[in-house]
């Protein structure tokens, strides 16, 4: 429940509506056991110095520290992980989270943007634009993250999918790190189809479906037809049968073990476009679960 790696207020609140009770009891009813565990957001001031490029770094290293054990926890009680965001600066805690059990973890990146900024290349200094540059460890010696505590994934175990507005810096740092042929733009996905992108993922970062693979799904990387109540939409998107044909493939591997669902702003759009926004980030949800209509 952390909006701190972005300016605007709302996706703190999306926890409890996307995922209420009325939504539990259909997760049960496809034979899941819910342990509902509430990760607050925790404040720490930032100095000045560091908020010029990092804004609410303490905020969003203290919050993502604490929600990292958390998910750790869940992972090693052998448990199904859904993360219910918040802005995806959290998914610093949930893929760190992950990897504590998961060592090999393999990690599919749903976004129209490619969160792979450093600070010094960053144009607004929002951390939700940096959690990979962090995961990756990319983003060295930048307090309050200067010991690299992050640094849980490398480049071969990353894809993207739903990409088509990228910084320049962040194209230059996809191509250094030879990322390309892992980072499926929207121009590729409507070349080949969802079907193929999710195949030429998988065979690239797990071919042998022998290694977790956790979906880190930001509601913007589907078209905002579908996902209109989130703050930085984008046209051109995966429509919500995509993104439901995204996960039903990995679920069928056997392979998928936690699921992000990012971005949601309860406080953007009219009643209609929340009520949109937020039935379609519960199929995807249901889909990872095991819905099949």
């Amino acid at each position: 429940k952390s909006c701190a790696g972005q300016p605007k207020r709302g996706p703190e609140n999306a926890p409890p509506i996307v995922g209420n009770e009325e939504f539990m009891s259909i997760i049960r009813e496809l034979g899941w056991q819910t342990e509902i565990v509430q990760a607050e957001e925790i404040h720490r001031d930032t100095p000045e110095e560091i908020n010029k490029t990092l804004k609410n770094a303490c905020t969003v290293a203290a919050t993502n520290d604490n929600l990292a054990g958390k998910i750790a926890e869940a992972h090693k009680k052998n448990n199904f992980v859904l993360t219910i965001g918040g802005d995806h600066s959290l998914a610093m805690g949930t893929v760190r989270g992950a990897t504590e059990r998961f060592k090999d973890l393999r990690l599919i990146w749903v976004d129209a943007h490619a969160d792979i900024n450093l600070p010094e290349t960053s144009p607004s200094g929002n951390i939700h634009g940096m959690p990979l540059a962090f995961l990756l460890g990319l983003a060295n010696n930048h307090p309050p993250f200067e010991d690299n505590r992050y640094h849980c994934l490398s480049t071969d175990r990353l894809a993207y999918i739903a990409l088509r507005d990228v910084d320049e810096g962040e194209h230059e740092i996809i191509a250094k790190h030879n990322m390309r042929g892992q980072a499926y733009f929207m121009e590729d996905v409507q070349k080949i189809g969802i079907r193929e992108t999710v195949k030429q993922i998988l065979q690239k970062i797990n071919p042998n479906n022998e290694h977790p693979v956790m979906i880190s799904f930001d509601v913007d990387g589907m078209d905002p037809i579908d996902a209109p109540a989130t703050g930085t939409a984008v046209p051109m998107g995966l429509r919500l049968h995509e993104g439901i044909e995204l996960i039903k493939m990995v679920r069928e591997t056997g392979c998928l073990v936690s699921l992000d669902v990012m971005e949601v702003n309860p406080d953007l759009g009219d009643e209609k476009e929340l009520a949109v926004t937020i039935a379609n980030a519960r199929e995807l949800i249901a889909h990872a679960l095991g819905h099949t209509q």
